[in-house]
């Protein structure tokens, strides 16, 4: 089943839950019913009359995409060799954050120092790797889950701590409204699990809020990072060194 197939069913079922018929929706769109029928027979909603259609259901059409595109085939993280690929490359790996952070063709021209015919040629490779399907006239649809993630230990994250972290906690870039903290104690088994938990849901409540702001003009956006970091049974290495029990 396509896409569209799966949207218009996923509009289908919204309709249901909300107790709304053909009717309902040609008064809402200002269409005979016949032609509604159609549309759904045919699949060939608009964007702008499947937001209405879900405005009417009461449903959230970002919503009814991610579960559609989560029953498909999606990458959850890329083998070690895309990622070493990517992480190789400043240009790539700088084109596969901003298509991972939904921005347009012409969003990368215009915030980076990237000729067009460049950033044709890297929107290839991430097409090749997988990353994204081309579309017509530099359109893409994003390859990756909702879960997606970097390997854990791999190439980005060595790329991350090799050449990001220290900038990124760089005391002198801190601004106002950034916040840095860093606290260290001795906990409880029970403690650790509890704090695990709660960053593995702060971590997945900022992908799911940046995931919905990416929806906006990029002039809306700002880059953030969130670092989240937790380590059961470590100390410094020096204070470790003076231990009797080592």
């Amino acid at each position: 089943m396509s896409r569209n197939s799966d949207l218009t069913q996923a509009l289908k079922g919204a309709l249901k839950k909300a107790g709304l018929t053909y009717a309902h929706v040609a008064q809402h769109l200002e269409l005979s019913e016949a032609s509604v029928k159609r549309l759904f027979k045919d699949c060939a909603f608009s964007v702008a009359r499947m937001e209405k259609v879900c405005e009417l259901a009461g449903a959230d059409l970002l919503e009814l995409v991610r579960n559609v595109d989560d029953k498909h085939e999606r990458l959850l993280e890329l083998g070690e060799a895309q990622e070493r690929e990517l992480a190789d490359d400043l240009h790539l790996f700088i084109a596969a954050i901003c298509v991972l952070n939904r921005y347009r063709f012409e969003d990368v021209l215009s915030e980076y120092d990237i000729d067009t015919h460049h950033l044709q040629q890297l929107f290839t490779k991430l097409d090749r790797l997988g990353v994204i399907e081309l579309l017509p006239q530099n359109r893409y649809r994003l390859c990756v889950s909702r879960g997606f993630r970097w390997r854990r230990n791999g190439p980005i994250e060595q790329f991350f701590v090799r050449s990001v972290l220290t900038n990124f906690l760089d005391k002198k870039l801190v601004r106002t409204q950034d916040s840095f903290r860093f606290a260290w104690g001795t906990v409880s088994e029970a403690t650790a699990s509890h704090f695990v938990q709660k960053l593995r849901r702060l971590y997945e409540e900022f992908n799911e809020a940046a995931d919905a702001d990416a929806q906006l003009p990029l002039a809306q956006r700002t880059g953030a990072g969130l670092l989240l970091a937790f380590r059961d049974a470590w100390e410094p290495d020096d204070m470790r060194a003076l231990k009797r029990n080592r």
